[in-house]
């Protein structure tokens, strides 16, 4: 399997898998190939490590699953685990006041770190540097030991998920702002506002940093500088982080208006037409329930009455919509197969949790 290791797949927040040769079998609907009952919903989005899914509860259980969906280990809790964890061969996992490591293969404690505060985003795993935010600001740690490198305090709590290229950590603040921070000192380098409380975090892609917020603006900020490129605007709230098809001048990002929108990363403007005039984008039948994401040349949402869509990334459209049981918990987590003998992907399959404590895997196999 590939990895999607962390929240949004990345350490640049991308939430995108790419393969270089595009599966033709990703225009089909995927199927169900398991589903493994947990004992309480799903509480925060799965990861993909080399060994297994990792998933959390709201009921606090952090469940580690093999490719077949046989339970490997549980590690419990007495709070819900809400934060999406992080994996390599360690599992790092924020409960509420403190940051766990436990060893992927067994689910045996490592390292604990307690925290001032609460934590409030996911770990980010950025080659041996581990990033996780609390009440107090941001720190860096040795994520193999556990120990400090540095600590940021930004004078208010971050929010959604730390993005980090070679040079910089990008992080929205509580206060209505997105910060970057030298990755190495954890020194401000630039902090920009918003228009509101930002969703999900920075997302990084064309030497920018995209954030969307809670009253209705995304903007492109220029990721050395923090420059404003341009601005998408609408009347409501934007529900996730954009997610951006780089070279291909596209933006998707859900908004409570129960509508995926579609933009260029040119100017910000609507990229779909209708016969009169722009569209904003793709409407959902309930209101959106996880980030888009992208796998191959298809985007996946999901929304709350358990409907995942297949959407056309290179002519947003629908290629296909399944109606699941139960409302999408949180957004799923994509993976590749990959043939021994040649490196190339047999087959993707996409890890989905559900309200009523179950965790799916749909999966497009070549030989259907």
């Amino acid at each position: 399997m590939t990895e999607w290791n962390q929240y949004r797949g990345d350490e640049r927040k991308t939430a995108r898998l790419e393969v270089d040769a595009s599966l033709e079998e990703l225009r089909r609907k995927p199927v169900e190939r398991w589903t493994a009952d947990l004992r309480d919903p799903v509480g925060c989005p799965p990861v993909v490590g080399r060994d297994g899914v990792y998933v959390g509860t709201t009921g606090g259980d952090l469940y580690a699953l093999d490719f077949q969906g046989r339970r490997r280990w549980v590690y419990e809790t007495d709070a819900s685990t809400l934060l999406t964890p992080a994996v390599d061969g360690q599992v790092y996992c924020c409960l509420e006041d403190a940051l766990v490591a436990l060893e992927a293969e067994t689910g045996d404690p490592g390292w604990t770190r307690e925290a001032t505060g609460l934590y409030t985003t996911p770990p980010t795993l950025a080659g041996g540097l581990l990033l996780v935010g609390d009440a107090e600001g941001i720190t860096a740690i040795r994520a193999e030991t556990g120990e400090e490198i540095w600590t940021a305090d930004l004078e208010a709590p971050p929010v959604g998920a730390i993005a980090v290229d070679d040079e910089r950590a990008y992080v929205a603040v509580q206060d209505e702002s997105v910060a970057a921070m030298d990755r190495d000192s954890g020194e401000e380098v630039w902090r920009a506002p918003a228009d509101g409380v930002v969703v999900g975090g920075p997302t990084l892609a064309d030497d920018r940093a995209y954030v969307a917020d809670e009253s209705g603006t995304v903007l492109a900020l220029d990721a050395e500088t923090g420059q404003t490129w341009f601005t998408y605007t609408l009347d409501g709230a934007f529900t996730s982080a954009p997610t951006v098809l780089e070279g291909a001048d596209t933006l998707f990002v859900a908004a409570d208006d129960d509508t995926l929108h579609v933009t260029d990363t040119t100017f910000g403007n609507r990229k779909l037409r209708g016969l009169l005039f722009s569209k904003p984008g793709l409407p959902l039948d309930d209101a959106p329930a996880t980030d888009p994401i992208v796998v191959g040349d298809v985007v996946l949402v999901g929304d709350r009455g358990g409907g995942l869509y297949g959407v056309d990334a290179d002519d947003p459209d629908f290629r296909w919509h399944i109606p699941l049981e139960a409302g999408i918990a949180s957004t799923p987590a994509p993976a590749f197969e990959v043939d021994s003998f040649d490196d190339e992907p047999s087959s993707a399959c996409l890890f989905v949790g559900d309200e009523g404590g179950r965790l799916r895997c749909l999966a497009w196999d070549a030989d259907r």
